[in-house]
């Protein structure tokens, strides 16, 4: 009816050289990307969902300045650290 539909009142196919091994041959690349964006996708969905429940987090935000401050502490503790620690292998 589709083909009626749009103007094709008769279809012919001629099959004597069909061979279903031919019309379906592997495509490993094919494969390949389409498991490579079911894999994206996976990841999309789960690093959304990470970033609404941070947005929805009900604890209260911590200032920029605030966790360089910590972060400046606690690099300076580490090189400290490492410091003594190459100087007791000298």
């Amino acid at each position: 009816m589709y083909l009626r539909g749009i103007g094709i009142p008769r279809f012919d196919v001629d099959v004597v050289d069909y061979d279903p091994e031919r019309a379906r041959r592997a495509r490993p690349d094919r494969a390949q990307a389409l498991k490579r964006a079911h894999q994206a996708a996976a990841h999309d969905k789960w690093f959304r969902g990470q970033v609404q429940a941070g947005l929805d987090d009900p604890r209260s935000s911590i200032a920029h300045e605030e966790v360089s401050a910590r972060w400046a502490k606690k690099r300076a503790q580490l090189v400290k650290k490492a410091k003594g620690a190459q100087g007791a292998k000298v």
